[in-house]
């Protein structure tokens, strides 16, 4: 049995093509010690990460290091995200990172990376369950710290931007262990509450500051609330499991509170724009209003009213004399009609009668036409017979004479026969098969 003979290259393209291809090993999460750090003048990264039995290489190109907030060092604890390959040129086997999360969190980080895939399939993300924000909210919800920048900085861009709201403050504990219970506690007095929109948020921080924002019951909570909700959790680069589920995502809590609110300035000047449209359509139909009311006002049957009916008493009068006329000329017509209904039968009468005398006269005349023909015919007939009798070729052999063949051809010739030929003699009764003996030419 023949088995296949691999070179390096392909066995190594094989083994590359094989990984790539697996998608279990892409975008995976992989937990270990860092080992063999180099940061390239390129901003490359290349290390290893290892546990206690095994290691692996890994690579971070420069676009996805400049991202990471830190910088690694040997000995530590990291989770990284990426997929597995393999480096043809020397064989081996590495991961392509593109992202790094030191391991303090690192059970955590994959508890949540499985949450949000179950939330995900649920539809908690999906957008056509989220929520349009309104255009004019009248009643603002702001879930936020007691104390802090955020709340400042929402109150502030309110007011600026939409003063006309009012706000209804819910202060919360934004991190920590019960920072989930109490921001779910507050979110749904505020729903009970039924504000246009609710703006929950907290400043940028470390990852650990924000965690309580990725929670799933409060994800969950904030999916079953009837009230429109905008996250402001972080800085832009920040994402939460409350963003994904929130009916709309700022990237910071001023955004948040611009994306719920529109500019004052803005609406009045809209609200201008179609005051005067208004103006000028108003004025445009009371002028042509007005022109209808003059032209109203000119007519002869306000001043004289009685005119009017005395309008429709002469109209009314020519309808009634046209009407008679008609009725006269519909009499005529009537009249008319059955007098040419008579003359027509009249005709058509005479016309048959007329029509059936010429029939019968040429029916009389074609029978005579045709016994006429048929008897010329007859006699032509007889005289042709004759003819053809008196010139038949048996006529003349009943005189007497008889016709000689030698092979089914008439002897005209002497010189056609020979002696001892033999010959057929017709007769005008029959046929006689003779030799010829002797000729003699005359």
């Amino acid at each position: 049995m023949s088995r296949n003979i691999f070179s390096v290259s392909s066995l190594v393209h094989y083994l590359k093509e094989s990984i790539d291809h697996d998608m279990n090993l892409q975008s995976i999460l992989i937990k270990g010690e860092v080992s063999n750090f180099t940061n390239h003048r390129s901003g490359h990264w290349y290390f290893s990460i290892k546990d206690k039995k095994a290691k692996i290489n890994c690579v971070m190109f420069s676009s996805y290091a400049c991202k990471v907030k830190f910088l690694l060092k040997e000995g530590m604890q990291i989770i990284v995200e990426g997929s597995l390959s393999v480096y043809e040129m020397q064989g081996s086997v590495q991961v392509y990172v593109v992202k790094v999360q030191q391991d303090g969190l690192g059970d955590l980080f994959l508890r949540l990376e499985e949450t949000k895939q179950k939330l995900a399939a649920e539809g908690l993300f999906e957008s056509a369950h989220k929520k349009a924000i309104p255009l004019y909210p009248q009643r603002i919800a702001l879930i936020t710290a007691k104390e802090g920048a955020a709340i400042h900085d929402m109150r502030q861009t309110i007011l600026r931007r939409w003063p006309i709201a009012e706000i209804l403050f819910y202060p919360s504990l934004v991190q920590g262990n019960e920072a989930p219970k109490q921001l779910i506690e507050n979110l749904k007095k505020a729903d009970e509450a039924h504000p246009d929109v609710i703006l929950l948020a907290r400043g940028g921080g470390s990852i650990e500051d924000l965690w309580a924002f990725q929670d799933e019951t409060l994800a969950r909570c904030i999916y079953d609330l009837e009230s429109v909700v905008i996250s402001g959790v972080g800085h832009e680069s920040d994402t939460t499991l409350v963003d994904y589920v929130s009916d709309a995502r700022a990237a910071t809590p001023t955004a948040a509170a611009e994306l719920a609110t529109p500019d004052i300035y803005e609406v009045m000047e809209k609200i201008a724009n179609l005051k005067r449209q208004m103006y000028a359509l108003m004025k445009t139909k009371l002028d042509r209003q007005e022109q209808q009311l003059k032209r109203m006002k000119q007519t002869r049957y306000l001043h004289d009213p009685l005119s009017y009916l005395h309008d429709k008493q002469l109209q009314l009068a020519m309808y009634a004399k046209a009407m008679e006329q008609l009725s006269n000329v519909l009499q005529n017509h009537r009249f008319d009609l059955h007098a040419k209904q008579l003359w027509l039968q009249h005709q058509s009468r005479a016309m048959y009668q007329a029509m059936y005398a010429r029939y019968k006269q040429q029916e009389h005349a074609f029978l005579q036409a045709m016994k006429q023909f048929q008897t010329k015919q007859n006699q032509q007939f007889q005289q042709f017979a004759s003819l053809l009798d008196a010139y038949s070729p048996l006529k003349v052999l009943s005189r007497g004479y008889s016709v000689l063949y030698k092979n089914d051809h008439v002897i005209q010739s002497i010189q056609e026969v020979r002696e001892n030929d033999e010959v057929n003699i017709r007769m005008h009764d029959g046929k006689i098969q003779a030799c010829v003996i002797h000729k003699e030419e005359l």
